[in-house]
């Protein structure tokens, strides 16, 4: 029979066509098998007429957990002979059934080829492991040699060997996975995690692309970079991270209260109680958890926020499971309520503790302090009744039985001597401490209460050296060290020692950047260079204070404020600075939100700013309008005003009267001295009323 060329051409274009696409369908779906597309992998892998075709399509099935549907494409394939549908059956079995009947399934089955033999012993040896035979899945393993399995089968040959204790093993076989450049993903990350290493964490954490598993090693990393202090503030945010998006992520709880802890060791006590508070409200479980309810009533405790601390430590108390912890939690509870000064009940806890755990170690030198300690309770008590002269007699006794308490007592003295008005005696007792007492905390808190006598008393230089020296000798890493030079700063300024509070101020911010006293700081150190005329430098500090977003918004008020000052007072020299002056003074004003005091101390500087460039009509309008009226309106309001802005209301009105009486209008004089004398300042009133007696005198004539 003849058959055209033509014919020919296109059946042979046909077949050709035929047998490429059977040959890219098995390419596909190997691809889709790596990539984890199961069921594309599938319908590639039925086009190709391909012995591996089945391997394929019965590995995505195992792969996407689908034993049912494994199992019938086999018994379609009923005929199939060899490693593949035995395997896989096994597999599916192992899965499906439990482990006794799965140990039973291995009974006669064995395979031909090297991975199928290794395969089959590793899922055996997993059976066993699972039903808890770690040492029959040892010996399995440990009868073929490890060093031709795969990454996949040396993991789950460290599980086993970790399991056994076997911890030399388990780890080399994680080392031989981390290190190996084929390694899955999963085996990496695995061998990663078990491994523990800041450096394999961080390789894992970047190569991992599923988001539950990206998760949970982030978690990892996190909790190990918290450990160390270089990479604490990165371990921090990690953590923070994943728990706060995903709070049902694998490790995030766990993770959470991890870092709670960790603030709670490094002393950052705020954030440890935010964290801790925070972790109860996420996953409600941890309100039971006494490990955690601990951990928050220290943090409330090391905040001085002791009325939470005893609600902490009361819950820790009725969740704890075991003797110890629960007579550790009532002592707490003690010492809280006697540093609260509520003895009876302090001791209520202290005898609770006693009877119910005596052998507790809480309670071992619980017995010799209870009847001091109560004894101080009282003293506590009476102090905060104001008996200040029976606490001085109770605290004088314990001192004198108990020698351990007697430098604490020895300031409680100090304080009754000082409640009782014998302040020459208490500022006495106080320089003693401060000077000799053998207790460096004692003597740092005694030295500190003294500066602040000294200051209160206005005695600048005394305050000024007892501030610093508790800042920079005694207590430098207390949490008052900050206020304390700043407290410094300010006495120094006092003394118009103005390069004295300028270094003070410096110290504050260079050894003490994350303070809160740090920007009341730089504004003192602004005004302090101001007052030294060094106007460019006191503009750069300001214009920082200014710039941050820590600041409070009265502080970037004050440092704009007195960048306005420093270029009002640049225009003794150069009248053109007035107007520059003028320019930032309309700002200030200009700005959202101000407060009724520093509405009307801004409007003062206008109007006087307005007056040295001679604008005398905007000047006087300014004084009136925004300083005396608007002073008048906001008493009438009922909004009281301090001492500052009531000089500022009295310097405005005796200004513009002093005006308008120099242009000869003593009407509008007498108007705006009425104005001050109804007003409630009161040596202003008293000044005005002088004044306009004086104009209606001069007016007689």
């Amino acid at each position: 029979m003849f058959v055209s060329s033509r014919y020919l051409t296109v059946f042979f274009a046909a077949f050709c066509a035929a047998f490429f696409c059977r040959a890219d369908a098995l390419s596909v779906a190997k691809e889709a098998l790596r990539d984890g597309l199961w069921s594309i992998a599938r319908l590639n892998a039925k086009k190709a007429n391909d012995p591996e075709t089945l391997g394929i399509v019965l590995e995505a099935y195992a792969r996407e957990g689908k034993w049912e549907a494994l199992l019938k494409e086999l018994d379609a394939h009923e005929n199939a002979k060899g490693d593949i549908p035995a395997y896989y059956r096994i597999l599916a079995k192992v899965k499906t059934l439990s482990a006794d009947e799965a140990l039973k399934a291995f009974d006669g089955l064995s395979f031909e080829s090297p991975d199928f033999i290794r395969r089959g012993a590793l899922l055996k040896a997993d059976v066993m492991f699972n039903s808890g035979d770690a040492e029959g899945a040892a010996k399995i393993v440990e009868e073929h040699s490890l060093s031709s399995w795969n990454d996949e089968s040396k993991m789950v040959s460290a599980r086993i060997f970790r399991s056994l204790e076997m911890n030399d093993r388990a780890f080399a076989l994680w080392r031989e996975v981390a290190a190996s450049t084929n390694a899955s993903v999963g085996a990496f990350v695995a061998a990663a995690r078990n491994l523990g290493e800041t450096n394999l964490l961080k390789v894992a954490y970047a190569r991992v692309q599923t988001p539950d598993l990206k998760r949970v090693v982030g978690l990892d990393l996190g909790r190990r970079l918290l450990e160390s202090n270089e990479t604490f503030a990165e371990g921090e945010m990690l953590v923070r991270a994943i728990a706060n998006n995903s709070p049902d992520a694998e490790g995030a709880m766990e993770s959470f209260v991890f870092l709670a802890q960790a603030y709670l060791e490094r002393e950052e006590f705020s954030k440890s109680a935010d964290a801790y508070q925070k972790a109860i409200e996420a996953w409600p479980l941890l309100a039971r958890n006494v490990a955690v309810q601990d951990g928050y009533a220290w943090a409330l405790l090391k905040l001085g926020k002791t009325g939470e601390a005893l609600t902490q430590f009361a819950r820790v108390e009725e969740l704890a499971a075991d003797d110890d912890t629960k007579a550790e939690a009532l002592v707490k509870q003690g010492d809280v309520l006697s540093s609260l000064s509520r003895g009876v009940e302090a001791m209520e806890k202290y005898r609770k503790a006693l009877e119910s755990y005596p052998e507790a170690p809480a309670c071992r030198k619980l017995k010799t302090l209870v009847e001091l300690t109560d004894l101080e309770s009282k003293g506590r008590e009476l102090y905060g009744e104001f008996r200040f002269d029976e606490a001085l007699k109770t605290f004088a006794e314990i001192a004198e039985r108990d020698h351990t308490r007697k430098p604490r007592m020895e300031y409680l003295e100090m304080l009754c001597l000082y409640g009782l008005g014998r302040d020459a005696e208490a500022a006495l007792k106080a320089k003693a401490l401060a000077a000799g007492c053998q207790d460096a905390k004692i003597r740092a808190e005694a030295a500190l209460w003294l500066a602040k006598f000294f200051y209160n008393a206005r005695q600048w230089q005394d305050s000024c050296v007892l501030f610093s020296a508790y800042a920079t000798n005694m207590m430098p890493s207390s949490a008052q060290a900050p206020s304390a030079l700043l407290w410094a700063s300010r006495a120094a300024f006092a003394l118009s020692n103005f390069k004295g509070a300028i270094d003070l101020s410096t110290k504050l911010a260079v050894d003490y950047p994350e303070s809160s006293e740090k920007i009341p700081g730089c504004l003192l150190q602004g005004e302090a260079l101001v007052a030294l005329s060094r106007f460019d430098e006191a503009v750069v500090v300001l214009e920082k204070v200014a710039a941050d977003s820590k600041a409070a918004a009265d502080e970037r008020f004050r440092a704009k404020m007195l960048m306005a000052d420093a270029m009002f007072l640049l225009g003794a020299d150069n009248s053109t600075r007035y107007s520059d002056a003028l320019k930032d003074f309309m700002e200030l004003r200009q700005i959202e939100n101000l407060t009724p005091p520093q509405k009307i101390l801004v409007s003062f500087k206008i109007a006087r700013t307005l007056e040295k460039i001679g604008r005398m009509d905007e000047a006087r309008d300014a004084y009136y309008s925004s300083v005396i009226l608007a002073y008048r309106d906001f008493r009438l309001k009922g909004i009281v005003l301090d001492d500052e802005i009531k000089a500022i209301f009295a310097r405005a009105a005796f200004r513009l009267s002093d005006e308008y009486e120099s242009l000869g209008q003593d009407e509008k004089a007498k108007s705006i001295l009425r104005l001050v004398i109804k007003s409630d300042v009161k040596t202003a009133a008293d000044e005005a009323r002088r004044k306009l007696e004086r104009i209606k005198e001069k007016g007689a004539f």
